[in-house]
């Protein structure tokens, strides 16, 4: 999020983030926006973050395609493992004067999606335990969930466990 909101400059303006999630990268508000703007029409997903109280914007596509989406004259640096870096060229982005408010239409646009249900350990919500925290912590498979999903079971972690001490 904080990568996202830091568009300060025209040189950020034109950066696009992509962080692996398994065998995809996905983009993230701003960099999503860039994608789909300037690369391809992604499917966009739009989610409830409760971490943050906000809603989120992303796109994927599997690693592979990597070279399919980095448009000629693209700058790619590795910023760290499972983050990539795209600075588009100065000469594909049509007007940086406009680019806010265009991608806060784009982001309002965007319907917002309901997560896959996927199966999780039921955990009641009263009483909490120590142990069911624990046992919920030791359930959770990081590999089958989004940064932001991550992100966001945390944050619920945290909050059963502040119950408990």
């Amino acid at each position: 999020m904080n990568i996202e909101r830091s568009r300060e400059t025209a040189d950020a303006r034109r950066q696009i983030h992509l962080f692996a999630d398994g065998k995809f990268y996905r983009a993230y508000e701003w960099s999503a926006w860039l994608c789909c703007s300037y690369i391809n029409k992604f499917k966009v997903t739009k989610r409830m973050i409760q971490a943050v109280d906000a809603p989120m914007l992303f796109i994927g596509f599997p690693q592979t395609s990597i070279s399919k989406f980095t448009p000629e004259g693209t700058t790619t640096t590795q910023v760290e493992e499972g983050h990539l870096l795209l600075s588009l060229p100065e000469t594909m982005i049509k007007s940086s004067n406009t680019m806010s408010d265009d991608f806060s239409k784009w982001k309002a646009s965007a319907p917002l999606s309901e997560p896959k249900d996927k199966p999780q350990p039921v955990l009641a919500d009263r009483p909490v335990s120590l142990t069911g925290v624990l046992k919920r912590l030791l359930e959770y498979n990081v590999l089958e969930h989004s940064p932001m999903e991550c992100m966001q079971f945390v944050s619920d972690m945290q909050r059963k466990l502040a119950e408990v001490l």
